[in-house]
């Protein structure tokens, strides 16, 4: 990486004064919200102590979070290649599908082309971010307190061992243990 991102307090004074400079080279990752921004985002803007900074939209993506809809920070790339544009739309527009190989050719990609432009925009393969996008709906329903198997299916995952693996993957431990921790401690007189 050419670009070091600077320290936390560099970050979010950009952040708070919108600093173009930084446009491109470092995102925000909210944890109040799950959602990560530009720099130069108009939301209102978050604690500090919500806030963690990435240096690719790739990072946000790995660690759980989505994409703003106001400053749309996958948008710089999608406008660069017209390929991760359409790929970004159909995967917006079918966020349930269990994307593979076959879905993108029949799109009429060539799959080599497709990996290297995502790694190379995002950190990531298209496959990866499918992938990803999956587990953060089952992270979601575990979180306002949904069953394992609820947020197994609506993950789209249809094997319960696939999806215990990869949330352990994303998550660095098991829905069950993550289901426990949302939920709000037993309420006392």
């Amino acid at each position: 990486m050419l670009f070091d991102l600077p320290n936390q307090p560099t970050l979010y004074a950009a952040l708070l004064a919108r600093d173009e400079r930084y446009d491109g080279h470092a995102f925000v990752c909210v944890s109040s919200t799950g959602v990560f921004c530009r720099l130069t985002c108009p939301a209102r803007k978050p604690k500090a102590e919500n806030c963690t900074f990435y240096a690719t939209v790739g990072e946000c993506i790995e660690a759980g979070f989505r994409a703003c809809k106001r400053c749309h920070p996958l948008q710089a790339a999608a406008m660069f290649d017209p390929t991760i544009g359409a790929l970004l739309h159909a995967l917006h527009e079918r966020p349930d599908r269990r994307w593979s190989e076959q879905h993108v050719e029949q799109l009429g990609y060539d799959l080599s082309t497709v990996r290297r432009s995502f790694k190379r925009q995002f950190g990531m393969t298209f496959l990866e971010m499918a992938r990803h996008r999956r587990i953060r709906e089952g992270f979601e329903t575990l979180a306002v307190g949904g069953k394992v198997i609820t947020a197994q299916l609506e993950a789209s995952f249809e094997s319960a061992s696939a999806f215990r693996a990869a949330f352990a993957a994303a998550a660095n431990f098991f829905a069950r243990r993550w289901q426990r921790a949302c939920r709000p401690p037993p309420w006392r007189p």
